[in-house]
């Protein structure tokens, strides 16, 4: 179940600085955008819309490693990773 900030919760909040960027929150919908946690995976901010979708998968302790190893060694995730392989993969079939 996806849950929602409340509107007392964000009256309650107290601002600590300005939002990344500089200037002023343009209105409610803006700060909801900002407070609304992680974005979506085809999306640059979150939107509220619902998580990406999650799959998960069982690597042998072998692949694990090279996979963590790989991402370290090219500066990016796991994940990131994973999404590259299968969409080269699925490209190509």
């Amino acid at each position: 179940m996806t849950r929602t900030t409340t509107n007392d919760e964000l009256d309650a909040l107290r601002p600590i600085g300005q939002p990344l960027g500089g200037g002023d929150i343009a209105d409610e919908d803006e700060l909801r955008a900002i407070m609304g946690g992680r974005p979506n995976l085809d999306s640059p901010r979150a939107t509220g819309a619902g998580a990406s979708a999650r799959r998960q998968v069982r690597l042998p302790e072998h692949l694990n490693t090279a996979l963590d190893d790989y991402a370290a060694a090219h500066s990016t995730t796991p994940s990131a990773v994973i999404r590259d392989a299968l969409t080269a993969y699925l490209n190509a079939a």
